[in-house]
């Protein structure tokens, strides 16, 4: 039991973490507690009398006969120095150093905390670090060759593919060259996301940001996802906002990445339907835009609990959506980040057999070399309500019924037939896929059994398709008068 109050003091000075040395004005050591005398090894009374400086070295100096910092040191409160123990090895510390006036004497006290494990932290911190840059180095470079080397054969199949297919006749065997065809697509898909997702990660991944035409740009995107909609029997519609100025700065390839992402998800995960676009403008702070994209689709949705596993790495919403739609789970991953890396945010929302909804933002600059009133407005594209359409042979518009339509229907009907007789399904095909484009402003039934004939000449089936293809003249007969055989 304390019977004093100096003997608490000394207990508490006894039992504190850190190192307590007492010393004169001269620099000679008066008392220092249990702490330094466990970590230096020394006995109180060998170190009682002893000059500071032998006990921290390189800290203190004697001037006219006076002990203080050195000039380094002076305007420091905390310094980062060392203590020798007695066996002359050391170890780091910081201390602090106070004067104190005591019985009309000045005296000094060091408090001073051990940074060994400190500092053994920060070093084995430095290591993994190091470790961890050189691990990043090599898998970087080990990702970038095996992207390289699956690159060079899936090129070899893709060229030799598309050769073959210049040279064959047999629709069977025509379908079999566009599987591989659509299968090296795929992997190409996969061994570029592979590449970004490595820079990503890697921070390497940088915008470049540019001038371009906003609506040319979207009109690239409505030419490239219609055909591809169009290939799996899907309506496709876009809807771009007329207050989106035309003039902007921002990385028009990685906004292309975003969509091309999200839409060719929409695409893949929908059997029946549409898939829609629309493009608003959020707010405008001087050259500063936000703009909201919107990618709805009427594919297998989502859940609740699907939600939680999208924009994580290598995941997709489960396993049975892997192995049916195939996909590595990164498209979303760098949606993310991408969007993220434009000031923006994604969301995802949906229901389970209903279609999805996935939303994001991002911020853009308008160029300001445009003069006021001289901006071109973007065009607005309608659903599939609109008269006009796209016409599958050579991406121009022409309203259903107009003098260009008349005249582009006959001929593909015709030159539908003649491949037909002459048993080329491929080039059949190709035609029907524009006839159906070309009569997409007109009735639903003309609609359907075009979209029916397109589906019996790619099945090979000449019966239903030649009796598909004369329903089709004599709704078009009906539906317009300028067509007439």
């Amino acid at each position: 039991m304390l019977k004093s109050r100096e003997e608490l003091f000394y207990f508490i000075l006894n039992n504190s973490q850190e190192c307590i040395i007492r010393y004169d004005a001269h620099g000679c050591i008066e008392y220092c507690n249990e702490r330094l005398l466990e970590l230096t090894g020394y006995r109180a009374e060998e170190l009682r009398g002893v000059y500071i400086g032998e006990l921290i070295q390189n800290t203190f100096e004697i001037a006219e006969n006076r002990v203080r910092l050195l000039a380094a040191f002076e305007d420091m409160q905390v310094i980062e120095t060392d203590i020798y123990r007695r066996n002359k090895t050391c170890f780091p510390v910081e201390i602090k150093v106070i004067s104190v006036d005591y019985n009309g004497a000045q005296d000094f006290i060091c408090t001073a905390v051990d940074m060994t494990r400190y500092k053994e932290s920060i070093r084995r911190l430095e290591d993994t670090t190091v470790q961890m840059q050189e691990s990043m180095k090599a898998r970087d470079s080990f990702v970038a060759n095996v992207t390289h080397e699956l690159r060079t054969p899936v090129n070899g199949i893709k060229g030799h593919t598309e050769l073959l297919m210049e040279k064959e006749q047999d629709f069977q065997t025509s379908n079999y060259l566009k599987l591989i065809l659509d299968c090296c697509s795929t992997m190409e898909g996969i061994i570029n996301n592979i590449l970004d997702f490595s820079k990503l990660e890697a921070g390497k991944f940088q915008l470049d940001e540019k001038p371009f035409s906003f609506s040319d740009f979207m009109t690239k995107m409505e030419k490239m996802f219609t055909m591809l909609a169009m290939r799996k029997g899907l309506r496709f519609m876009m809807n771009v906002s007329e207050d989106i100025p035309d003039k902007l700065i921002g990385d028009e390839l990685r906004l292309t990445q975003i969509l091309n992402n999200l839409i060719s998800n929409a695409v893949k995960f929908t059997e029946k339907g549409y898939v829609g676009v629309e493009v608003s403008l959020n707010t405008r702070i001087d050259d500063e835009l936000e703009l909201f994209f919107m990618v709805v689709d009427t594919g297998i949705g989502l859940s609740r609990e699907d939600k939680d596993k999208l924009f994580k790495s290598f995941s997709q919403v489960d396993a049975s959506i892997t192995r049916k739609f195939g996909g590595t789970g990164l498209g979303l991953v760098i949606t993310k980040e991408l969007v993220g890396m434009m000031h923006g945010k994604v969301w995802a929302d949906g229901q389970k057999g209903k279609g999805s909804t996935f939303s994001f933002t991002i911020r853009l600059r308008q160029e300001q070399s445009t003069a006021p009133g001289e901006e071109s407005l973007l065009h607005t594209w309608k659903a599939s309500s609109s008269a006009t359409r796209i016409a599958a042979e050579n991406d121009l518009m022409y309203e259903f019924g107009s003098d260009i339509n008349v005249r582009e229907l006959k001929k593909n009907l015709e030159k539908m037939n003649i491949s037909m007789d002459m048993d080329n399904w491929q080039k059949a095909e190709g035609f029907a896929t524009a006839v159906k484009q070309l009569v997409s402003g007109g009735s639903k039934e003309l609609q359907k059994q075009a979209f029916r004939m397109e589906m019996a000449i790619r099945k090979s089936d000449c019966d239903k398709a030649r009796q598909c293809a004369e329903a089709v003249k004599e709704m078009l007969r009906s539906e317009i008068k300028g067509l007439v055989n």
